[in-house]
């Protein structure tokens, strides 16, 4: 088992009301998990709490998190730098957001390569456009010289995802990697980030609203309401022969399309 969150509970104020509570799962190396539900549901919470950058002084206030048999709530910040960007690796939402605006992408690239390796200058800039290129940016020298401004939406999630996959984690963590974008983007991001994870074997907990994203994606689905898992499953059974109430109610949101429902 790579990854086994039990009982997982966050707050952001001591003796306050946890944000997110009772929250387990099992994830297996190769396996790509799902979390659904509506805004404010708790399930960016979730996945930040497994990477421990929780916003506002938010923590863990119960519960545990063992990734590849470490537990990750022992780790000091040597640890978790060693353990960030290597073996668990986050994309996310607006990936462009994510960067300096007034750093060239390669500078920030390159940096980050460096960062987590002892590769010298030309061989991270060697490194950065080869995920580039198999990311499908064309003119990837270009990329690597442009500001996040000078690039479309989507090619800002290109350049988040291959920085994401530099060094092939063990477990990636996509938060809403498709929602800024329009929906032809969105069918190659996600066909990309399939590639990826059928590809290198890693693990994936996709964070979405998208029952369709996540019913194409995943092997298990979650479903988060009000900081809680109501539902839980394998993916085709949760959608197929949903058990709760806010299950049903979200499976009956999504359009039709000539009588047919695409999840």
């Amino acid at each position: 088992m790579l990854l086994d969150v039990k009982n997982l509970a966050v707050s952001y104020a001591k003796n306050s009301k946890p944000t997110i509570e009772g929250v387990s799962f099992e994830l297996d190396e190769g396996e790509i998990l799902a979390v659904v539900g509506e805004s404010g549901s708790g399930k960016t919470t979730v996945i930040r709490a497994i990477l421990n950058v929780l916003p506002g002084g938010g923590s863990v206030s119960n519960g545990t998190i063992i990734f590849n048999g470490r537990n990750l709530g022992e780790l000091d910040n040597s640890g978790w730098r060693n353990l960030r960007g290597k073996d668990i690796s986050m994309i996310f939402q607006d990936s462009g957001a994510m960067m300096n605006p007034v750093h060239t992408i390669g500078k920030q690239f390159v940096e980050y390569i460096q960062t987590h390796s002892d590769l010298d200058k030309k061989a991270a800039y060697d490194m950065a456009i080869e995920k580039l290129t198999l990311m499908n940016l064309p003119n990837p020298e270009n990329i690597l010289n442009s500001y996040t401004f000078e690039l479309s939406g989507g090619m800002r999630q290109r350049v988040g995802i291959a920085m994401a996959i530099t060094f092939q984690p063990k477990l990636l963590l996509a938060d809403e990697p498709t929602s800024a974008l329009d929906v032809t983007t969105q069918a190659q991001i996600v066909g990309e980030l399939m590639f990826i994870t059928r590809g290198t074997g890693a693990a994936m907990i996709l964070v979405t609203h998208n029952l369709g994203v996540a019913s194409y994606l995943s092997d298990k689905l979650i479903v988060m309401s009000q900081g809680k898992v109501v539902e839980a499953g394998k993916t085709q059974q949760v959608i197929q022969n949903p058990q709760h109430e806010y299950t049903k109610s979200l499976l009956a949101s999504v359009p039709e399309m000539g009588r047919r429902r695409y999840v």
